[in-house]
């Protein structure tokens, strides 16, 4: 008998895997919040009783903070299809602009999410928050891969609110009410925003303790609303807020701070949810945002701090102006900055393009983004930080290669499992791991195939560790000063000049990147236009 169970130790030993089990998997992902935002990523990093995020900051200083992780995309539905599919979104069907109210379809139908690659894994799913891949049935959360949703189908600035209606330009009819949804049912329409918050960590907080309490593996996917300004055109109530953090009960009239403080107690509630279950050592929690903020919404969005893409705003015509969302420029002779919203008598200041330079353009404050992994039981070092350059397509191949299941080959995000677990710790430079490019895509060109304002979309800039490479230079979104073609590319060291002022010269700098062709003197130039919109039409 004793014999028999000595055989039976010895084969449950040898069934264990090495290292710990699989984790559950938190991912915290928030909406237009800018690298500045946070605390702990500020420069220098804010003191403790002056920081909007003390959770954030606190998930920072028990995790690792990895300082050059980047959003592949530049606006949410295209950043979110990166982080669900571990793919560019031209690959997937999400280009241009982001899934407005109306749309038809979503992310195409036959991409595999993270969520479905987990719940093959036998993994519980769920989102709480924004989903913004498609509204109609069919593109849902419940129809790729999660088991549970509770949110909203698109960001806060899609739909109407009582007391907070949209322009014309959104809600023609005044009827264009944004939904709560639970799983495949809208259970709220319009959300109410006076206790929206406290309910996404309700639904988040069941979810887990369900889960740990059967002892299933979860993937809780935490898509946080904030900090996502509402519709135009009532700027002065632009952002919003539940009860306990609104200045009025209605609970959208906040201010940025507001915000961003709400969103903080929110991840708080998430990661103590996780400590009271008991699962906090064995959950793998992972911190970032889809993307940076919308600078021409000024008080209304967050702030790009160091990545001020000064070089933009010293080569662009003083005269071009960018408006906030849906307002159109009409200067008057004392106010060349003057927006209005159409047929209307609201008006607003905006910015000079070369000043908007955040969400909607690929210049650094907004694809440089915050991030944060904490898993404790799995070795990944406390208090430690990174500059590895990672991405938010990274997510997935990583994350399926810790729960040890094969990563998909037709994928571009890379499996960067070292960096996670400290294994690859960069002291300076950047360039520890294997280098490879990250490509930055946009639309918003004068001419090409789609119809205006989108012209085409196309690569405007790429990455090579911490040197980047402007081959089309313009501000965000749709704005009037027209893209410029660099040839050779614009190139910045984004380690030493994360404001990208001063270009290199490649003639000084020689290994500013890996030679291509050295008979072409290291220069691979990109294919004409007309053979690109050849290629696209095969496609």
């Amino acid at each position: 008998m004793a014999l028999l169970s000595f055989i039976a130790a010895i084969a449950v030993a040898a069934a264990a895997p090495d290292g710990p089990a699989k984790p559950n998997v938190v991912v915290l992902f928030a909406d237009n919040l800018a690298y500045n935002d946070v605390g702990a990523f500020q420069t220098p990093p804010a003191a403790k009783d002056a920081s909007r995020t003390p959770r954030t900051d606190a998930l920072a200083a028990d995790g690792l903070r990895l300082l050059h992780w980047n959003s592949p995309a530049v606006l949410c539905s295209a950043s979110r299809a990166a982080l669900m599919t571990g793919k560019y979104p031209v690959r997937t069907g999400v280009y241009p602009r982001v899934f407005e109210p109306d749309a038809a379809q979503g992310l195409l139908a036959n991409e595999t999410t993270i969520a479905e690659y987990l719940r093959g894994e036998g993994y519980a799913t769920k989102i709480v928050g924004k989903w913004h891949l498609g509204s109609r049935p069919g593109y849902l959360p419940t129809d790729r891969g999660f088991d549970e949703w509770f949110g909203i189908p698109y960001h806060m600035s899609g739909g109407s609110l009582d007391g907070h209606v949209c322009g014309k330009e959104k809600d023609p009819n005044g009827t264009n009410w944004l939904p709560l949804f639970d799983g495949q049912r809208i259970v709220e329409q319009p959300v109410d925003l006076r206790n929206l918050a406290p309910r996404y960590v309700e639904s988040a907080t069941d979810f887990i303790d369900k889960n740990a309490a059967s002892s299933t593996p979860f993937f809780l996917y935490m898509a946080f609303s904030h900090v996502h300004q509402l519709c135009a055109p009532r700027f002065a109530e632009c952002q919003w807020a539940s009860e306990h953090f609104s200045r009025t009960p209605g609970g959208f009239a906040a201010d940025f701070g507001d915000a961003v403080e709400e969103m903080d107690w929110v991840l708080g509630g998430v990661l103590d949810a996780l400590h009271v279950a008991g699962v906090e050592d064995e959950t793998l929690v992972i911190f970032t945002s889809d993307n940076g903020p919308w600078t021409a919404e000024k008080s209304c969005s967050g702030t790009k701090g160091q990545f001020e893409g000064r070089w933009l705003k010293e080569n662009s015509e003083l005269g071009c102006t960018a408006c906030p969302s849906e307002y159109a420029h009409a200067p008057l002779p004392n106010q060349p900055r003057r927006c209005v919203y159409p047929g209307t008598e609201y008006e607003v200041e905006g910015v000079h393009c070369g000043e908007d330079t955040g969400l909607g353009s690929a210049w650094e404050a907004n694809v440089r983004m915050p991030a944060i992994v904490r898993w404790s039981g799995g070795n990944v070092p406390s208090g430690a930080e990174s500059s590895e350059m990672v991405s938010t397509l990274d997510v997935l191949p990583t994350v399926l290669s810790i729960v040890g299941r094969e990563v998909p080959k037709d994928i571009d995000g890379v499996d960067v499992k070292d960096v996670f677990l400290g294994q690859n710790l960069s002291e300076e430079t950047g360039l520890g791991q294997e280098e490879r490019p990250i490509f930055f895509w946009r639309d918003g060109f004068q001419s090409g195939p789609l119809p205006q304002p989108f012209g085409r979309f196309d690569v405007v800039a790429m990455k090579i560790g911490w040197h980047k490479l402007w081959f089309f230079t313009k501000s965000s979104h749709y704005n009037d000063d027209p893209e410029v073609y660099h040839d050779p590319p614009l190139i910045f060291n984004v380690l030493s000049d994360p404001g990208e002022s001063v270009p290199l010269d490649p003639n000084e700098d020689p290994k500013y990147l890996p030679c291509s062709s050295a008979e072409n003197g290291c220069r691979t130039l990109p294919k004409p236009f007309a053979e690109t919109t050849v290629f696209l039409a095969e496609e």
